[in-house]
């Protein structure tokens, strides 16, 4: 099998020297001739360079390849993906050629690609996720579409993703550029899991008193049973790291925090969807608050430092609540790519989706089971659900700041306590005349059910 592919950056290369080891013969195209240098040089010391074939050009790329062809793009969003798609147009692609877009590409622009090209070649997407060394050894790979290319591609990247269990995961999880939306929304809920960890972090190092290494040795006893995921692990050997004059690393680092922009779309997304995605959308904008100094509004959004309280919290509890807002922020994410499937006529695939975050991924949890059983397997858990309205209502009184936390929380309570939006309804019309529902669905407006005082105006 010959695919080519076009960008040898961090991840390309990686993905490259996967690619190559799972025996595919390989053309490699990068404009920096220092990048192919470096691969080929990788490829050497591995013993696998006679299957990888760096190019300086992309028609030199493109007659090299038997047809019909398969060229995979990891270069950054943007125009530059359309650049290089017009400039494989020039170099002699066909109309039964696969050109995947496998960067962190905006879903819309690959609709709108997918059209711009149908007469062309044939454009897919696939989202990729797990960094440097999950593209070397084992990523998470999410691809869209019903192109015909697929079938060639299929087998081998089934051996290039990850593996659970001895299940691939690689997956076409739906239709069009649902790969794509469904990577999104996958950095959406790392945004929130990332968050909510630093603030267990918060919670236990200035709450209780505890320093990083004995909150590492709480995190490592959660991932050490049902919680462990990636990030738990990660983060709990983040805590354990001390300089060489014995200060904790996480320390010495400084607070702002930096994004690439999914976990935006994310939010946007879910705003134009009218999907609730709190957790999600408090993560984003925990970030945005460590980086006030840098806005416009900086002054603006400058207060006085206030002291915080310790609080006495019970461990177990802390665990099952951190499992219980794990479990939501998963729920979230998967409600709007649920929702957004129905919206575009997706047709996407849950348990797919699910089967490429088990391995490889950033994402990865033990607890994907828990996950997979659905909303009627939440509504069971009791005690963890109490004991995130408790441990919520401690961390608010600490004075610290939990956004995941308290959306969570926020989030669950909404749907399963009595709302409040009867009220906001009732405003809306006292106001603007928009009109309200009744409990029997009849439409009407308040004058309807009563004599308004107009002296309230």
């Amino acid at each position: 099998m010959q695919v080519a592919l076009v960008g040898l950056g961090v991840m390309g290369k990686n993905l490259a020297l996967n690619l190559i080891e799972q025996g595919m013969t390989l053309v490699a195209y990068d404009k920096n001739p220092d990048a192919g240098a470096e691969l080929l040089s990788c490829a050497q010391s591995l013993g696998i360079a006679e299957r990888l074939h760096i190019v300086s050009d992309l028609a030199d790329m493109v007659k090299r390849l038997d047809t019909p062809r398969s060229v995979l793009l990891l270069v950054p969003a943007g125009e530059l993906v359309d650049k290089v798609c017009q400039d494989l147009i020039e170099a002699g692609v066909e109309k039964g050629d696969i050109i995947v877009d496998c960067g962190n590409s905006n879903y819309k622009d690959g609709i709108a690609r997918k059209l711009k090209y149908q007469n062309k070649f044939e454009f897919a997407t696939m989202g990729i996720s797990g960094g440097a060394e999950g593209a070397r050894h084992g990523p998470a790979m999410m691809a869209s579409g019903s192109e015909g290319g697929w079938e060639r591609l299929i087998p081998w990247f089934e051996k290039v993703a990850a593996t659970h269990n001895g299940e691939s995961c690689f997956a076409r999880v739906g239709q069009s550029a649902s790969g794509h939306f469904v990577k999104m929304v996958h950095n959406g809920i790392e945004y929130a899991l990332m968050q909510l960890i630093a603030e267990m972090y918060q919670l236990l190092r200035i709450g209780t008193g505890r320093t990083p290494a004995q909150v590492a040795e709480v995190f490592k006893s959660w991932s050490e049973g049902p919680l462990n995921s990636y990030l738990l692990a990660i983060s709990s050997h983040i805590l354990s790291l001390e300089s060489d004059n014995s200060e904790a690393v996480v320390d010495l680092i400084d607070n702002k925090v930096g994004a690439k922009g999914t976990g935006l779309w994310t939010a946007q997304n879910a705003l134009e969807l009218g999907i609730a995605v709190p957790s999600l959308v408090a993560a984003v904008q925990a970030r945005h608050l460590t980086n006030t100094i840098d806005t416009p509004a900086a002054k603006e959004m400058t207060y006085a430092q206030r002291a915080t309280n310790s609080v006495d919290l019970d461990l177990d509890e802390l665990k099952d609540a951190f499992y219980f807002a794990s479990l939501l922020c998963y729920r979230q994410g998967l409600a709007l790519i649920k929702g957004a499937s129905r919206s575009h006529q997706w047709k996407v695939d849950l348990d797919k989706t699910l089967q490429t975050w088990r391995a490889g991924c950033i994402i990865r949890a033990d607890y994907l089971d828990d996950i997979a059983k659905g909303v009627e397997f939440l509504d069971t858990l009791e005690g963890p659900a109490n004991a995130l309205r408790k441990i919520a209502g401690q961390a608010i009184q600490s004075g610290l700041a939990f956004p995941v936390l308290t959306s969570t929380q926020t989030y669950i309570a909404t749907l399963s306590t009595p709302s409040n939006g009867h009220l906001v309804q009732a405003q809306r019309d006292y106001f603007g005349e928009h009109g309200i529902k009744t409990h029997s669905g009849e439409s009407c407006h308040l004058t309807d059910l009563t004599e308004i005082d107009a002296k309230v105006r």
